[in-house]
């Protein structure tokens, strides 16, 4: 996908193929389409991305990764060995993400929009700063009156063990499209096409858009973010 963009990675791009390259001569040429209420509507920029799943454990994702060069405003035409994928796009707006089995019949697939709140784990909505703790990964968190997050996790982009980095999703607790996020080292993210970083003590915030609403939250849990010991 993006190369974890989760912002992305120096050192690998000479090695990551992009979009429209050919990967094998069984190569099937898929079409990736962004879910839309309106189908109708313009087609926003999106940077597209493709992260294999079922490479063996020594194999190099970074290398093996797929994505667009540049945001596309249409779908997104690729060649892709069959097996299964991590398939991502991003916009200003929304985050689009499946895992999805590529084959020989995988012509035209849709890609739903990620539900930012399905592992709503921690909100403030009362207090002006709400403090904030998850016992699994030992990250430590201030939110801002209107904000949540998910359940913090720790990612291994090789496959081995549990990386040192903790990974979380803030974001802004409001009905319908255009709520602030930031992603605390996300696993998958284009620098330049996903959107700006920010170095804080744990590694890098990343966000789409850097709105006001964006800049407040970061004042807030920018500094607080701390790693506290896990009980055994």
């Amino acid at each position: 996908m993006q190369v974890w963009v989760w912002p992305l990675l120096g050192g690998a791009s000479a090695l990551i193929l992009t979009a429209g390259a050919v990967l094998a001569q069984d190569a099937v040429t898929v079409t990736f389409s962004a879910e839309r209420a309106d189908p109708a509507a313009p087609m926003p920029e999106i940077s597209w991305s493709a992260t294999p799943l079922d490479l063996p454990a020594d194999a190099d994702i970074m290398a093996a990764m797929v994505f667009t060069p540049e945001p596309l405003t249409v779908p997104w035409q690729v060649a892709l060995k069959p097996g299964t994928y991590l398939i991502s796009g991003f916009s200003e707006q929304e985050l689009y993400e499946a895992t999805l089995v590529i084959g020989p019949d995988s012509t035209a697939l849709t890609v739903p929009v990620l539900v930012v709140d399905a592992q709503v784990a921690f909100r403030c909505a009362e207090q002006e700063v709400c403090a904030a703790a998850d016992q699994a990964t030992g990250l430590a968190f201030d939110l801002p009156r209107g904000w949540a997050a998910e359940q913090p996790y720790l990612v291994d982009p090789q496959g081995g063990e549990a990386a040192g980095d903790v990974s979380a999703v803030f974001f802004e607790d409001i009905e319908g499209d255009g709520a602030a996020v930031w992603f605390l080292n996300p696993v998958e993210w284009m620098v330049h096409e996903s959107g700006p970083c920010e170095t804080v003590s744990l590694g890098e915030m990343c966000t789409f858009d850097l709105s006001d609403a964006a800049k407040r939250a970061l004042e807030v849990i920018a500094p607080s973010l701390r790693r506290e010991p896990v009980a055994p």
